[in-house]
């Protein structure tokens, strides 16, 4: 066992795997427990994970603005992953609603093998948005709340639905997590801490008048906050290593016992073949993560199926 978690590290950490190369392409508007090019249910519940996210904005804006200024909202960690999760939660919307319902943009993505440039964006802020809001949820119930703060349905939308909501689209969708990918929410955590030193630099304070944003993230007492910084980063790196493993989960299980039936895009003449027939070149068929070429997505419809 501990062979195979080395060996599958060791192949996880080439550099080619740093980019967002990655075959079949339209991994990114497919869930990885379809069987067909498009399905009704993946598009509705990407549907629904938009709606929930806007949702969550709107609430966590509402509440806010009844106590305080509506400017203040934004110097937030936790303003700023619920604001992520709605652009990535509308994003995927869009991109699954106009792969199912557009033809044309359905056979560009099957005829060309780069990665589009909307789906490498999509893919990185979906590792933003997931590693973030596990972090944020973690430090939160862990070191920032207290006895004052009351547990109300904003508050639970903000620190704990974000989470939740991700844990299950990662269940959910087929595309990878690379362990490479970490370095995208390393920077955007980066890209916060930069921006809270700013933030005390020009005298900004936080909803209750201190001059920090949170008490952890003092910029005064420099050492504390570099503790803070750092100590975040090592939580994303450990959050993003397990998620990793769920992810290889996911995929095994869904190989494993769900693997049944399969409608290719082709232009091949329609035939039967079993899984041994088929081999390791139609990636999509078992979610192998690992890309291969494989010729059979093109235009036309035709079924597989694997005893």
């Amino acid at each position: 066992m501990s062979k195979k978690i080395v060996k599958t590290h060791k192949k996880e950490l080439k550099l080619s795997n740093c980019g967002f190369d990655h075959d079949p392409v339209e991994s990114i508007v497919r869930s990885q427990w379809q069987s067909r090019s498009k399905n009704n249910i993946y598009l509705i519940y990407r549907l629904l994970v938009a709606i929930f996210v806007i949702a969550v904005v709107i609430v966590s804006m509402y509440s806010h603005m009844q106590k305080y200024s509506f400017g203040l909202f934004f110097i937030y960690l936790t303003h700023w992953g619920i604001l992520i999760n709605m652009v990535v939660g509308v994003f995927g919307a869009i991109l699954v609603t106009t792969w199912h319902f557009h033809t044309d943009f359905q056979e560009n993505i099957l005829k060309n093998s780069e990665m589009p440039t909307a789906f490498k964006i999509y893919w990185a802020l979906h590792n933003i948005a997931l590693i973030t809001s596990f972090a944020v949820t973690i430090i939160y119930w862990s070191i920032l709340h207290n006895d004052k703060i009351p547990i109300n349905a904003p508050n639970i939308l903000s620190h704990a639905m974000n989470s939740v909501i991700m844990f299950l689209d990662i269940l959910i969708v087929a595309h990878p997590l690379r362990l490479f990918h970490v370095i995208q929410p390393i920077c955007f955590g980066v890209s916060y801490g930069i921006f809270s030193y700013i933030y005390y630099l020009c005298g900004g304070v936080n909803i209750l008048g201190n001059p920090f944003i949170y008490n952890v993230l003092n910029w005064a007492e420099p050492g504390k906050a570099m503790v803070t910084v750092f100590g975040t980063l090592d939580l994303a790196i450990i959050v993003h290593v397990i998620l990793f493993w769920i992810y290889k989960l996911r995929v095994f299980i869904q190989r494993r016992y769900f693997s049944t039936e399969f409608i290719l895009p082709t232009t091949a003449p329609s035939q039967r073949l079993n899984r041994s027939q088929m081999g390791s070149q139609i990636s999509m068929v078992f979610a192998d993560d690992e890309g291969c070429t494989n010729d059979a997505f093109k235009n036309t419809q035709t079924k597989y199926t694997h005893n």
